[in-house]
């Protein structure tokens, strides 16, 4: 059991290839991408099971930890996507307004809609021929879009979905009033959300430098999980709240083991860290 791991302090130190100073927005931007897909993974086991199925498979309490060898989504590929979209634009542009934030989210969805249905293409052909180029060669090229992905079919038919993932990247990169007013321009697009965001809630999460507890820790990780338990909609709550933890306690906020379980781990400390030096919308 999870529960029963003994986990030495140095244990996140072997775990992330740099670790960064704790309580820092580095720790929480790492959290928060890393808390989203342990989120992600552990929606995706109870989507469409029934309550009973759920006690019957989980116990009482429901899911409480990430599967083993856990594949991230379609749907927070998209986040990811529209993360390296973000840090793209911004590097050709330092400023950008309101319309081009959008338009950058936008493309990037169409974009990533391409990708994941022709995920050969792009190892073979040069991207500059293929159509839109909003995200960078890096991101099209990774070897994970070869991999069918859970939740493929209902993210591209219902565009919905996207608008979370979306968000919670831009969220990254700006303030409440920048994210407020590109994510009316999404809903205007794509619908609106499966999963209701605070966007206020954020507005500061990322600056604190408040030190927890280990027990309010633990409060959040088992709100998280009744949150994501109780969900129509587990697998997006998941990715919701398991970066709004991780944002909130860095990647204190979960247990190293969950970590080891993802297959996306490695690119996730990446774009981490490749986050934290691209700030220039805020």
């Amino acid at each position: 059991m999870d529960s029963l791991i003994y986990e030495s302090p140095n244990s996140a130190r072997l775990l992330f290839r740099s670790k960064p100073v704790p309580n820092s927005r580095q720790d929480k931007i790492l959290g928060a991408l890393l808390g989203a897909a342990i989120g992600d993974v552990v929606g995706q086991s109870i989507c469409g099971k029934s309550k009973e199925e759920i006690v019957s498979l989980f116990g009482d309490q429901g899911v409480s930890a990430p599967p083993h060898d856990s594949l991230v989504s379609h749907n927070f590929q998209l986040m990811l996507f529209a993360i390296d979209a973000l840090m793209s634009a911004t590097r050709k542009n330092r400023k950008l307004s309101i319309i081009e934030i959008s338009k950058c989210l936008i493309e990037c969805a169409v974009e990533w809609q391409f990708v994941i249905n022709n995920p050969r293409i792009f190892h073979n052909y040069k991207l500059d021929q293929i159509g839109p180029n909003t995200c960078t060669d890096f991101m099209k090229n990774h070897p994970m879009w070869k991999i069918k992905r859970f939740g493929l079919n209902n993210s591209t038919s219902d565009k919905t979905t996207y608008i979370n993932p979306l968000i919670l990247a831009l969220m990254l990169f700006t303030n409440e009033r920048t994210t407020s007013e590109v994510s009316r321009e999404l809903f205007k697009k794509f619908g609106f959300p499966k999963v209701n965001v605070d966007i206020k809630n954020f507005s500061n999460i990322f600056i604190e430098e408040l030190d927890y507890s280990k027990i309010i820790q633990n409060n959040g990780i088992n709100f998280m999980m009744f949150q994501i338990n109780d969900s129509i909609n587990p697998q997006l709550e998941g990715i919701v709240r398991g970066f709004e933890h991780g944002a909130k306690y860095g990647i204190k906020g979960f247990k190293n083991i969950w970590y080891l379980r993802l297959d996306a781990m490695s690119l996730i400390e990446q774009m981490g860290w490749l986050v934290g030096r691209n700030i220039n919308f805020r």
